[in-house]
Order: structure tokens, then C-alpha cells, then sequence
């Protein structure tokens, strides 16, 4: 029982923290760990986790996002996605 706790607190406090600044995997992957998840799973489990919480961020910050200098935000986006 305090296993669940002790994740259900770290997933919200991740959560609140990668709508904030983002870094939430700094509390929701020790604490899968220290729950005895094994590490690849952990990071795994963390990752696609706090997922969805950056989308609900993206979304609600929408009227910010818009090019950086003389770039447009499509450019930047691109950019992201090439190897």
C-alpha cells in the first residue's frame, strides 16, 4: 500500500512539475524504482506517463507558442523532428 502512495504522489508531483517547467522524470523515475520497477521499464513507464501531461501543456499554452525572432514556429518544429 505505501508503494502506491508513493507513486501516485510522485506522479502528481511530476506531473505539476512538467506543466510548470517541465523535469517531472527527476521524481516519477526514482520513484518507480524505488518501487521496485526495474530501470528500463521505469524509464519507460515514466516517459509514457507524463506524455499526455505535456500535450494538456501544449495545448494550454497555445497562445504563447509563435516564432522565435525572424524563424516562424513551423520552421522550429520541423527542425525538432530531423535526425
Amino acid at each position: 500500500m505505501d508503494t502506491m502512495f508513493l507513486t501516485f504522489g510522485a506522479g502528481v508531483v511530476a506531473g505539476a512539475m512538467n506543466a510548470l517547467a517541465g523535469g517531472g522524470s527527476f521524481v516519477s523515475l526514482p520513484a518507480l524504482i524505488a518501487a521496485g520497477v526495474p530501470p528500463v521499464q521505469a524509464n519507460t513507464s515514466s516517459t509514457v506517463a507524463l506524455f499526455p501531461g505535456g500535450l494538456a501543456s501544449a495545448w494550454a499554452y497555445r497562445d504563447g507558442l509563435g516564432p522565435v525572432g525572424a524563424v516562424p514556429l513551423r520552421a522550429l518544429l520541423a527542425d525538432g523532428f530531423t535526425p
